[in-house]
This record gives structure tokens, sequence and C-alpha cells, in this order.
């Protein structure tokens, strides 16, 4: 492993799944998520997290399987889910789309197979000091396990774009994640990441 690996593991990991846990699971028991398909789920931590204190089953979809999961992850080619139209209650990605070259077609591959909500974490793009940071972090947290890194974060009207797109409701939006502690809050939590639920019309 890297030093920036070893760095991110010891200093960022473990705080950022609490904080992403506590807050997720506060929209799962608020908006009554029965099942949750987690569309590249990674080590599925997250995921093995939730299941364990609300009592849901979660799936895990990747196009990287890592060699170690918490949770079975099936894999998939990146465009085509497979699975039935609005078949699953809810679905979920965490720090996905900015990996993606096209979100858009992927975002809606994901609506597709969606039958009431969509939770998404990822980051918004203010301007260039922002990109930088984004940059750094996604550098520290992914380059350890291979994973791409088009470092193609999207703005805030292209977001809300694509929500609308898709015909999806916002019903929950939180800029105000604390996923960091102490000199690392002041620089990377700011206004750079978001966790939304939407609804799906």
């Amino acid at each position: 492993m890297s030093i920036s690996g070893k760095f991110h593991d010891k200093f960022v990991y473990d705080r950022r799944m609490s904080q992403l846990h506590d807050h997720i699971s506060k929209l799962i028991s608020e908006f009554g998520c029965e099942r949750i398909l987690d569309v590249g789920a990674g080590d599925g931590k997250i995921d093995s997290m939730l299941m364990e204190t609300n009592n849901i089953p979660i799936t895990g979809i990747d196009v990287l399987v890592r060699d170690v999961t918490y949770i079975p992850v099936e894999e998939y080619d990146g465009s085509h889910i497979n699975r039935e139209d609005n078949s699953v209650n809810t679905t979920m990605m965490i720090d996905v789309l900015h990996h993606i070259d096209d979100p858009e077609a992927v975002f809606k591959e994901v609506v597709r197979v969606t039958d009431k909500y969509v939770i998404i974490k990822d980051h918004i793009r203010h301007g260039f000091i922002s990109y930088i940071k984004l940059k750094m972090m996604d550098y520290v947290g992914n380059k350890q396990y291979s994973v791409r890194l088009p470092y193609n974060y999207l703005t805030a009207e292209r977001w809300n774009k694509m929500f609308k797109d898709n015909n999806l409701e916002v019903v929950s939006y939180n800029t105000d994640l604390k996923l960091y502690k102490g000199l690392f809050h002041l620089l990377f939590d700011s206004n750079l990441h978001f966790i939304t639920i939407l609804k799906k019309s």
C-alpha cells in the first residue's frame, strides 16, 4: 500500500464510514427504504454497517470487484444493470458518478431499475480550487484500489438538470456531512459533498 493509502486508512476511512452510515441510516429509517441495490459498492463496508443497523437486505454491484468485500458484490459492465424495470425499492450510489465519463447515461439506467428512491452521496464542483481539492481526495482514497479516476465532478446546475430530466423529486438534501476532523474538516468538508434522497415520480 502507498504512503497516501496508509494515511487515508489511518486518518480518514473510519471517520468517513461512520458519518456516512449515520446520514444514510437516518434516510433509510425516515423514508422506509425496504431493499437497496448499491451501484458501485466497492468493498461493501458501508452496506454491511447499514444492514446491521437497519435490518434490511442490501446487494452490491460494481465494475471492479475487490478481492475482499464485506457483502457479496456482483460484477456488471458499467452500462446495463441486470434487473427489471422498477424492480428495486431503493438504489444507492456513494461517490460513484464522478468516476464515470457519461454519468447521465449510467444514472438513467439506475433510475430505470428503481421503484421508489435513489440515494446519492457525491461531490459538487464550484470552481478551480474545489476541483483541485476533490482531485486530491479522490487520488488518496482510490488510487490504491486501482479505481478509475477521470475526475468528472459535476456542478450543482448539472446535478439538478439530471434529477429533473429523470423525473426525480429531491425530498432530502444535506451538505453538512462532517466527514473529516480538525484541519481536514476546514479544508475538505465545506460545500464539496452532499447526500440526497430522490423520489421517483
